[in-house]
C-alpha cells in the first residue's frame, strides 16, 4: 500500500518538477525573444531616424540651392531692369531728337511746296510755247517734205512691215536649223543614255550545230556502210547527219527545215544513245519527247520574257513564238535575248520622251516573230509583215502592229513608236559585242575600208572607228568646199556599199577645218581718249614727274 502511493507520490513530484522546468526554459526563450525583438525595433528606430536625418539635410541643401537660384534670377532681373531703364532714357532722347529733324523737314518741305507751285506756272507756259512750235514746225515739215503725217505715217508702216517680214522669215529659217540640230543631239542622248542604263551579263549563245559520236558498238552501228540508222534519223527527225573524215568524232546535223528542228533532233539523238535501243520504234518515241519538252521551254521562255518586261494580257500562241526565238541566233547574237534588250532599252527611250512604257515594251518585244513563222511556215513576204499580221490576227491593237511591220521600212513608219522599235532594234544589234564575228574577217573588213580610203584625193587623214562602223575623212579645205563634201560623202557611201561585204550600216563623216585670222587697229580718235584715260602723272622718288601709263585689266604700270 504504502508503495505504490510512494512511486505515485514520486511520478507526481517528477511531472511536476518537468512542467516547471519547461515553463522556466519557456519563459527564459520568450524573454530572449523579446530582447531581440526590442534590438530589431531599436535598430529600426535608428535607422529610420538616420534617414529622416538625411532627408532633412538634403531637403534644405535644395532650399539653400533654391533660395542662391532665386536670388541670382532675382539680380540678373535687377540687371535687366537696369537695362532697360536705360535703354528707355536712350529713346526717350532719341525721339527728341527725331521730332526736332521733323520740325525742320517739315519748313523745308513747305518751302519747296511754294517754290514747286511757282515752278509749275512755269512749265505750263513752257508747255504752251513748246506745243505752238510743234504745230508750226509739222507745218514747215509738210510744206518740205510735200506729204501729211498721215501719208509720213503709211510710209514707215510699210518699212517697217517689210523689214519685220524679212527678219521673221531668217528668224524662222534659224529656228529649223535649230530644231534640226536639236533632233539629232536628242536623237544620240536618248540613244547613249539607253546604252548605260542597260546591261544584260549573259553572252550571245551559239547553237549547237552537231553532235558526238559514241566510243561503243554504237558507233560501228551508226557508222555502217548501209547507212541505215542515219537515213532513219533523217526520216524521224528531218534533219541530215553527216560524218566528215575530217572531224571523225562528230556528227555534222545539217539540211534541217529550222534551228528549233535542229535542236529537238541533237536532243532525240543523244537520248535515242542512251536508251541502247537502235530501233525505230524508240527513235519516234524520245522524238516526240524531246519536241514535246523543247516546245514547253518555248512556252516557259515566252512567259518568262513577258514576266522580265512586266506585260500583261499577250496571247500564248504569240509567247510561243517568242520563245522559240530563244533557238535562233543573228550573228551569234541570241534573238530572244535580243528581243528583251531591244524592249528594254525601248521602254528607256520612250520613258525619258514621255511616251506609254508598257506599249514600247510590248511592240518591240513581239518585232521578230517574223522569223519563227517563215522557218515552220510559208509565210508570205518579208518577217516584219508577216509577224505583223500574226499578231493582229491574234488581238494586238494597231499601235503595236505597225511598229512590228516598220521596224525594217516594209511599211512607212508613221508613228513615233515605230521609230523608237526601229531604234532599239537597230542598237541591241549594233552595239559592240551583240553581233560577234571572227578576228580575221575584222581585220580584212578593216584593211578594205582603209584602202578604199587611201585611194581617195585632197584626204589629210581618214579613221575607220566604232569597230569598223565608222569612217572619218579630215580633207584639206582647199580641196574641198562645203557642198563638195556632201557629195564626197554620199560617193563613199556608195562605194563602200558596192565594194564592201558587211552587215548593218558604216557612216561616214567628213571634216573640213578653215582657221581664219585679222588684226583690229585702233583708230587716231580711240588712241587719243586712251591715252588721256590711262595716262597720269606721278613722282618718283627723287621728286621728279613721271608720265606712266595704265596697262589694262592685270594693273601693270
Amino acid at each position: 500500500m504504502n508503495e505504490p502511493l510512494s512511486f505515485v507520490l514520486v511520478t507526481l513530484s517528477m511531472t511536476c518538477l518537468s512542467y516547471l522546468f519547461f515553463w522556466l526554459r519557456w519563459k527564459s526563450a520568450r524573454q530572449a525573444f523579446i530582447r531581440l525583438e526590442l534590438e530589431q525595433l531599436s535598430s529600426n528606430e535608428n535607422r529610420r531616424i538616420k534617414r529622416l536625418r538625411q532627408r532633412k539635410r538634403r531637403n534644405m541643401n535644395k532650399l539653400n540651392e533654391r533660395a542662391q537660384g532665386r536670388m541670382l534670377r532675382d539680380e540678373a532681373r535687377a540687371e535687366d531692369l537696369n537695362d532697360q531703364e536705360a535703354r528707355y532714357l536712350y529713346l526717350l532722347e532719341r525721339l527728341d531728337e527725331r521730332t526736332a529733324q521733323q520740325g525742320e523737314r517739315s519748313n523745308d518741305l513747305t518751302a519747296r511746296h511754294e517754290s514747286n507751285f511757282t515752278l509749275k506756272g512755269k512749265v505750263k507756259k513752257l508747255k504752251r510755247n513748246l506745243k505752238r512750235v510743234q504745230v508750226m514746225m509739222l507745218q514747215q515739215l509738210e510744206e518740205r517734205a510735200q506729204l501729211t503725217s498721215v501719208e509720213a505715217q503709211n510710209q514707215i508702216v510699210e518699212q517697217l512691215t517689210t523689214q519685220s517680214q524679212v527678219v521673221a522669215q531668217q528668224k524662222s529659217q534659224r529656228l529649223l536649223v535649230e530644231a534640226e540640230a536639236y533632233r539629232d543631239e536628242r536623237a544620240s542622248e536618248l540613244i547613249s543614255l539607253g546604252r548605260q542604263r542597260y546591261y544584260d551579263p549573259r553572252p550571245a549563245e551559239r547553237l549547237i550545230s552537231y553532235v558526238e559520236l559514241p566510243k561503243n558498238e554504237q558507233r560501228d552501228a551508226l557508222l555502217h556502210p548501209s547507212g541505215e540508222l542515219l537515213q532513219m534519223l533523217k526520216a524521224v527527225t528531218h534533219s541530215e547527219f553527216i560524218w566528215d573524215e575530217k572531224q571523225p568524232h562528230r556528227l555534222v546535223l545539217r539540211n534541217s527545215p529550222e534551228t528549233f528542228s535542229r535542236e529537238v533532233a541533237r536532243i532525240t539523238y543523244q537520248r535515242w544513245l542512251s536508251t541502247n535501243q537502235l530501233t525505230e520504234k524508240s527513235l519516234v518515241k524520245q522524238y516526240e519527247r524531246a519536241r514535246s519538252a523543247l516546245e514547253n521551254e518555248a512556252t516557259r521562255a515566252g512567259k518568262t520574257a513577258a514576266e522580265r518586261l512586266n506585260l500583261r494580257g499577250v496571247n500564248q500562241d504569240i509567247l510561243q513564238l517568242v520563245g522559240k526565238l530563244l533557238f535562233r541566233t543573228s550573228y551569234t547574237q541570241n534573238q530572244w535575248q535580243h528581243a528583251i534588250e531591244a524592249a528594254e532599252l525601248c521602254g528607256m527611250m520612250a520613258e525619258e520622251l514621255k511616251m506609254d512604257v508598257q506599249l514600247a515594251k510590248r511592240a518591240t518585244l513581239l518585232h521578230d516573230i517574223g522569223k519563227v513563222l517563215w522557218a515552220e511556215t510559208e509565210a508570205a513576204g518579208s518577217h516584219a509583215v508577216s509577224g505583223a499580221v500574226f499578231a493582229r490576227d491574234h488581238g494586238e491593237i494597231p499601235e503595236i502592229v505597225h511598229p512590228i511591220g516598220a521596224h525594217h521600212h516594209d511599211e512607212i513608219p508613221s508613228s513615233p513608236l515605230a521609230y523608237l522599235v526601229i531604234a532599239a532594234d537597230t542598237l541591241s544589234g549594233a552595239r559592240p559585242g551583240a553581233r560577234r564575228e571572227t578576228s580575221e574577217a575584222f581585220s580584212q573588213h578593216v584593211s578594205q575600208l582603209n584602202e578604199l580610203c587611201g585611194e581617195l584625193s585632197g584626204i589629210r587623214q581618214h579613221m575607220v572607228i566604232q569597230g569598223g562602223r565608222e569612217v572619218r575623212l579630215q580633207v584639206y579645205p582647199q580641196k574641198y568646199d562645203d557642198y563638195a563634201l556632201t557629195e564626197l560623202t554620199e560617193d563613199v557611201a556608195a562605194t563602200i556599199e558596192d565594194q564592201c561585204v558587211f552587215p548593218g550600216q558604216i557612216k561616214v563623216t567628213a571634216l573640213r577645218e578653215v582657221i581664219s585670222s585679222a588684226v583690229a587697229q585702233a583708230k587716231y580718235r580711240d588712241k587719243r581718249h586712251f591715252d588721256e584715260r590711262y595716262t597720269h602723272q606721278v613722282r618718283s622718288s627723287s621728286g621728279e614727274r613721271v608720265i606712266t601709263t595704265w596697262g589694262g585689266e592685270r594693273g601693270e604700270l
